[in-house]
């Protein structure tokens, strides 16, 4: 039988039929080339039809094909879980050894372990030292011949929790073993077999898709924690909690119809684990988000815009993906499981980009929170920002309107490629004059003038004078940031303006009436709950906290009655009315859910410039349609400082 190393190794290569170079098997397993060699080496000795791996200069390591159900059977055989323990294991075997009745005598350890004392002091000093290490934890005391637990029940049980969660991530199989050797000869493998089958169907009855590793995690902790109980260790130190998450508490009520037994000690401590599973469906409404995440996301997708101009916003789906990470990765750093990534070695090695954006979660959350996420967490970050690099992302499309040398031609290009590839997209390079007929068949983001004096009217022109140097940098940066600023209030005013919202009065209107309008507008396009309910709120705030900016607009909205979705219903008074001494001409009635947006936030910024500029106010005013309204504002919107 194999050792898990080498049975890790035959998995790589199962996987990866292609073939994997000795290099970068070392790098995955984190030993050298020469210990890989070993390893296959002594696999291909201990097979029983001779040598399973192959080698080949092109193809590196791999197992021929005829090979491969071989090997997958050998994956599936109870001689798997039965293979040859390597000597890192001996310490989980002591923990195993001292767990059920708290101590343990060194000699009888030593048996066991066909281990000489001195060996046997060696191997629980070198244990307790990776406890520390890796646990922040001191579970295990030695004094001469005895070694004993000195925590209490719920200081074992989440210590084990998290020993199980880290160390069997992607070996599904493995959970056995630790059962087995944490619970000694309590375990029962038909009764965990049913445990399993029991939660998996109750997971599928309720179309929740769940992890393997989740799956099995779960039924580990449940299965610890009723075999705890029967061996008489209670939690002691019980603290009344409010009850978690109505999805834990549904899988709770689920087990307990099933005749298990859980006193409020042992919910505690499961809950602590069990918040940090996705236990709902994607069409459930109890899988609810905290403010807390909401906020966290908006502020990195904020920096990640100001930083490194990329707009997180544009995708609803990439958004509430990352949203959902960032919500159980919260629960995880609040309950002490946070999650180990087995490839964070490599993802910082092929997606360094991806990962250096991500650092910037790193002070938000300190910010809220007061302490740092492990680089485990920064790396699950690091995946979805680089899907978003490669699959979301839209790149600025750009034509360059070439010099007359070839080699200039060249140099901006490349430049472009080299600090812009994720940015900006070069779809052609031109002549000026073959500027416009391009244009009137193509949609262009941006000009790149390699000529001195040229400037487009009405597509956004950067120049290139000469070689690139760091201040052209510095220039293209801010360019790029201004035309994605630009880009993504365009794609929050059509968010948030609905032309069936849009009022446009030719006649005199009275005020109580503007409001009872927009707010059957807003009701009609089922963004409100109640219409007497919000204008009665919106007529009371204007009492006592007018809204009026400036001296022609004003923006209502209720002091505490929230929207079902965000909205804005709009008025364009042909002729002004009288508000408290002021013509409006202008008026924005703003219905706001109960929840942080970012994007309402954006808007008042843009209200406030806008109340100041006449002209911007003249020109909402003076169209005649709905759809005009929302093009002139988006052009307002293009030539004003908003961010």
């Amino acid at each position: 039988m194999f050792t898990r190393r080498q049975s890790k190794l035959l998995e790589i290569l199962l996987n990866n039929v292609q073939g994997v170079t000795g290099t970068k098997l070392a790098e995955y397993l984190e030993v050298s080339s020469r210990t890989i060699r070993s390893e296959i080496g002594e696999i291909n000795r201990a097979w029983a039809d001779g040598n399973i791996i192959q080698s080949s200069r092109r193809r590196g390591y791999y197992i021929e094909e005829t090979d491969l159900a071989a090997v997958r059977s050998y994956f599936l055989s109870a001689g798997h879980d039965k293979g040859e323990e390597e000597v890192a294991d001996r310490g989980w075997m002591i923990l195993g050894m001292v767990l059920e009745a708290g101590r343990a005598d060194i000699f009888d350890i030593g048996n066991v372990l066909a281990l000489s004392q001195p060996a046997v002091y060696k191997e629980i000093s070198r244990f307790q030292k990776k406890l520390l290490s890796e646990y922040q934890c001191e579970l295990l005391r030695m004094s001469g011949d005895r070694i004993w637990i000195e925590n209490d029940e719920t200081k074992i049980r989440q210590t084990l929790f998290r020993i199980i969660k880290n160390e069997t991530q992607n070996r599904t199989r493995h959970y056995v073993w630790f059962l087995k050797t944490f619970l000694q000869k309590d375990f029962d493998q038909k009764e965990y077999e049913w445990i399993v089958k029991l939660v998996k169907e109750y997971f599928d009855s309720r179309c929740i898709q769940i992890s393997d590793d989740n799956l099995y995690m779960i039924v580990s902790a449940v299965y610890i924690t009723m075999v705890r109980g029967l061996q008489n260790h209670k939690v002691a130190t019980y603290v009344e909690t409010e009850p978690g998450k109505e999805e834990v508490q549904q899988l709770f009520r689920f087990l307990e119809e099933q005749g298990f037994v859980f006193d409020q000690g042992d919910r505690q401590v499961l809950e602590g684990l069990l918040h940090g599973f996705r236990l709902a469906s994607n069409m459930s409404a109890e899988n609810e988000i905290d403010s807390l995440s909401i906020l966290i996301l908006e502020d990195f997708c904020h920096d990640v815009m100001e930083k490194y101009h990329f707009d997180l916003w544009q995708s609803q789906s990439f958004y509430d993906n990352i949203l959902n990470h960032i919500e159980y990765m919260m629960r995880r750093m609040g309950t002490g499981y946070e999650a180990k990534n087995p490839i964070l070695n490599e993802i910082k090695k092929q997606y360094p980009y991806a990962y250096e954006i991500s650092m910037l979660m790193v002070p938000i959350v300190y910010r809220y929170k007061n302490c740092y996420i492990q680089d485990d967490e920064i790396s699950f970050i690091a995946i979805f920002v680089e899907h978003f690099l490669e699959n979301v992302n839209k790149k600025l499309e750009a034509v360059i309107i070439s010099s007359t040398r070839f080699s200039v031609n060249s140099i901006v290009s490349n430049w472009i490629q080299t600090n812009f590839q994720n940015q900006i997209e070069i779809v052609d390079i031109m002549p000026k004059h073959s500027l416009e007929q391009y244009l009137q068949e193509h949609s262009v983001d941006l000009v790149i003038s390699i000529m001195d004096t040229f400037v487009h009217p009405t597509v956004a022109t950067f120049r290139v004078d000469g070689i690139p140097t760091a201040y052209t940098l510095a220039a293209m940066n801010a360019l790029v940031y201004k035309i994605r600023v630009n880009y993504r209030f365009r794609e929050i005013i059509k968010e948030h303006f609905n032309k069936k919202t849009i009022r446009i009065y030719k006649e005199k209107v009275d005020f109580v009436q503007l409001i009872e309008d927009l707010s059957e507008a807003l009701k009609e396009g089922d963004y409100i709950y109640d219409v007497n309910e919000f204008v009665n709120d919106v007529l009371q705030r204007e009492v006592n906290y007018p809204t009026s900016i400036g001296d022609w607009f004003m923006i209502p909205h209720p002091l505490v009655t929230f929207a079902k979705k965000t909205a804005i219903g709009a008025a364009i008074l042909k002729k002004p009315l009288l508000v408290q001494g002021k013509e409006i001409q202008l008026v924005f009635l703003l219905a706001m859910e109960r929840k942080q947006n970012e994007q309402i936030g954006v808007l008042f910024e843009f209200f406030r410039h806008m109340a100041l500029d006449r002209s911007a106010i003249g020109r909402l005013a003076a169209v005649e349609t709905e759809e005009e309204f929302v093009e002139v504002l988006i052009q307002i919107s293009n030539s004003l400082e908003i961010l």
